[in-house]
């Protein structure tokens, strides 16, 4: 997997993505059914697939956007969507917990892989209602009943309520870290995400020009 800071700013924006349509399902209850779909599609990826194919990138801007609009300005400045800022920061946190312990790295490996099969067999579409749901339990039981690491979405009470919403918004969790792991094997790192965040706008902007 190529280790540039494109590559990166693709996962990155990955990551911005689902932490975007996650703020639309919890205070809207809608989604962006492209945008969404891309995302849940990288759940079927590996480490050895090239992340320009993992996360076309005509179907990546309102990640782009979400992280131009987020984390522009200087490193010490507040970002301008503080809650998406933080949610990118808990699903970095995230991915580190389960990633830390083989156990649960495998686990959800397998979990995904098995779902992915499942979903080919029963010749289900990206965005069906069954797909989503299983999503929705592998998060459940391998990530939220565990208590590995605890974190709340805001939103509006009458979106979080309802069961759909829960499932989508748990299914771009998942989504969300495997953004992570991808922008991990892309070079991405936590420190040096503070030295690299202009280049990283700066190629956003330079994306959102082309697509």
């Amino acid at each position: 997997m190529a280790k540039d800071i494109y590559s990166q700013t693709l996962a990155f924006a990955a990551i911005c993505q689902a932490s975007a349509i996650i703020q639309d399902l919890a205070n809207f209850g809608t989604w962006d059914e492209d945008a969404a779909a891309v995302l849940i599609k990288s759940l079927a990826s590996d480490s050895s697939d090239d992340v320009f194919n993992i996360y076309p990138e005509t179907y990546m801007k309102r990640g782009y956007y979400a992280l131009v609009q987020s984390f522009s300005g200087p490193a010490d400045s507040e970002p301008k969507n503080i809650q998406l800022a933080k949610y990118v920061i808990t699903f970095i946190n995230l991915e580190r917990k389960i990633s830390k312990s083989a156990t649960a790295i495998t686990r959800l490996r397998k979990r995904l892989e098995d779902n992915t099969i499942d979903a080919r067999n029963q010749h289900l579409g990206v965005l069906d209602t069954i797909l989503i749901e299983n999503l929705s339990g592998i998060y459940k039981s391998e990530i939220s009943d565990t208590g590995i690491y605890k974190f709340n979405i805001y939103g509006k009470k009458l979106m979080l309520q309802q069961p759909h919403i829960q499932h989508r918004i748990r299914a771009m969790i998942l989504a969300a870290v495997k953004a992570v792991i991808h922008w991990r094997l892309s070079g991405g790192r936590r420190l040096n995400f503070i030295f690299k965040r202009g280049k990283m706008v700066e190629c956003s902007n330079e994306k959102l020009k082309k697509i």
